[in-house]
Formats: C-alpha cells, structure tokens, sequence
C-alpha cells in the first residue's frame, strides 16, 4: 500500500506530461509553483502537489474551453509517459488482470487521495468506475474524461487493437462537441448526466491473451510500483502544499475554507484540523498571504491602493490601509517610498 504521505500529490510523471502538454499550449508560465520547476519534474521519485496539478488543469481547460482537453492530452503520450504504471497494463496475462492491477496501484500515477476507482464484473462486462476531487467543474470534467480515455489508450495498446468500449457513462452534461468525443471513443454508446464515471469493455475483450504478456512478469512490476512508491517524496510539505492551493485561490478571486479544502481533496474539518497540527490556522495564514502579496504590490508595481485592495480581498483602500500599517508600521505611501530608495541588485 502506499505511503499515507503521498495523499495530495501525483507523480512527477503525471505532472510533466500536462505541463509538457500546457507548454505546447502557450497558455503562459506558472508562477509561484515551485514544485514545476524543471528539475523537480526530471526525478521520477518527486511527488508533485495536486493543487499544483489542479492549476496546471486549470491552464489546460482554458486552451479547450470545451473540456475535450482531457482526452486529447493523451494523442501525445505513448505507453511509458506515465512510468511503470502503463506497463501494469501491457504486460499482464490479460487485460482483465492488467487493469484491475493498474486500478489498485493508482497511486504510481495519480493521487490517491482524490482519485476513487473501483472494478466492478457481471460475465458480461468488465467496468472500472472512476471519481476525483471536488474542484471547479471545468477541470473536474476535463480529469474525468482524462481518466477514461486513459484506460481506454492503455487497453488499446496492450491488446494491440483497436478495441470498443460497450458503453461509457459520464456525469457531466454532454460537451458542445459530443460528436469529436464519440469519435475519440470510437462509439455512440456514451451516456451523459450518469450518476457515475464509467468505461466498459466487454468480457472476451479482457479475458484474451495479451500479446506481449510473458509469465510473472506482471508480479515483477507491481513489486517495483511499491518500491518506486515506496521511494517517493512530496516535493513539498503539507503547509506549503495547502499555501499553494490559497495562493492559486487568491489568483481566482475564490479565497475561503471551502473552495481551498475542495483543492485539497478534503473536508474543511479536515483542513482547519490539519492546520492546527501545524500550529497555524486559516485566519492566521489567509492574513499572512494577503500581507505577503500586498507588500509585493506595493514595492514592486504602481497600482492604485483601490486595485491592490481588490486583489488581495479587502473591500476598500480604507481597510487594505489599516491592515498595511498593522504589518508594516507604516502607510502603503511609506512603504512603496522605502522600495524606491533601496539600493538595486547588481
């Protein structure tokens, strides 16, 4: 079983091919995210932080605003982007195996804490069921269609055909282009506003030999997916993960309990419980962030006290003064004065 620590984060894989995907993208740079550094995601042991996940999803479902980003990140992503895990799906007896294998070691490719799968059989048909976390409805859409046409790619390339699922529910509403996702999935049998995520192949589909299988190879790599999860570590730690998901809040404009804990897959109990196991608290650390983006405002732009306030969630200029002179000692005017007079880096 994995690490309980690896509960918020995916694998450096993962990362790297949507940020790879957002790259190609143009859709900008993403700031303030330190664990999308370039060296971060060359270690195949980093566990990267679902709220930083979530903001590179968020840039992706900008490019798509139709929400088909999802599966069309995967036309770029061959067997072996995303590390051992796609070959617990094409190395296994059957794919029936495989991917009941890749379901129960999801934790090598995703987050485990946010991603709920489950397989389920009745002679007929072989379904995995899938679920994420609760963040915005575009990119909860876009990461559920991701998840599908995933195990859709992998058991096409296990079995080395073009297999056809029976039937694929999806409980979104069905996208602008519905007619582009029925291509993607090869069938018409796609039921939108389901009580629940679903692919299902059918059962000679998944009892047949695969091609590539060779004997306890399957047993081989599920010991090195524990070893490698086993290995791996957060980037960062818990706090600076839950500070990432609040600074991308305040970059939304959408800063309270709810939407933060949502980011982080848990319940706003959980999260005031968290941070007060890391002796801080919600009040105390929204107060530090707002006072840690005002002051760069401050000494490094010539916004109006107006806008700054704005940006940082205060109503006024009035209340963003007061709230400047409590940290700083000093009026906003004293404070950009102070970053005119410093000296400049060499």
């Amino acid at each position: 079983m994995p690490s309980p620590n690896l509960g918020g984060t995916v694998s450096a894989h993962l990362a790297r091919s949507l940020v790879s995907a957002m790259t190609a993208a143009g859709t900008g740079r993403l700031a303030r995210l330190p664990d999308l550094a370039v060296e971060v995601l060359g270690n195949d042991l980093a566990r990267i932080s679902t709220p930083s996940l979530v903001t590179v999803w968020e840039h992706l479902v900008l490019t798509e605003p139709r929400t088909l980003i999802g599966p069309l990140v995967l036309e770029d992503a061959p067997i072996g982007t995303f590390g051992v895990w796609d070959y617990l799906i094409t190395t296994g007896p059957t794919l029936r195996q495989s991917l009941t294998q890749a379901v129960d070691l999801i934790a090598a490719i995703g987050d485990p804490a946010a991603e709920k799968l489950i397989v389920e059989e009745d002679g007929r048909h072989f379904t995995v069921r899938h679920a994420t976390g609760t963040w915005g409805p575009d990119v909860v859409q876009a990461v559920d269609l991701f998840a599908l046409s995933l195990f859709l790619t992998r058991a096409r390339a296990a079995t080395g055909r073009h297999i056809v699922p029976s039937h694929v529910t999806i409980t979104h509403r069905p996208p602008p282009r519905a007619r582009q996702l029925a291509e993607l999935f090869g069938t018409d049998r796609i039921h939108f506003d389901a009580p629940y995520n679903s692919i299902a192949f059918r059962e000679d589909d998944v009892r047949t030999p695969l091609p590539k299988a060779q004997p306890g190879m399957d047993r081989l790599l599920a010991h090195h997916a524990e070893l490698v999860l086993a290995a791996s570590r957060p980037v960062l730690r818990w706090l600076d993960r839950f500070r990432t998901a609040l600074t991308a809040a305040f970059q939304e404009d959408t800063v309270s309990l709810e939407n933060v804990a949502h980011r982080l897959a848990m319940s706003p109990r959980t999260l005031q419980r968290r941070l007060a196991e890391n002796g801080t608290t919600w009040r105390g650390q929204v107060e530090a962030l707002r006072h840690e983006h005002t002051s760069e405002l401050l000494r490094t732009t010539d916004l109006p006290l107006r806008s700054i306030a704005g940006r940082v969630g205060y109503s006024d200029a009035r209340a963003l003064r007061r709230a400047v002179r409590r940290w700083e000692g000093q009026a906003p005017r004293e404070v950009r004065r102070s970053a005119d007079r410093a000296p400049s880096a060499p």
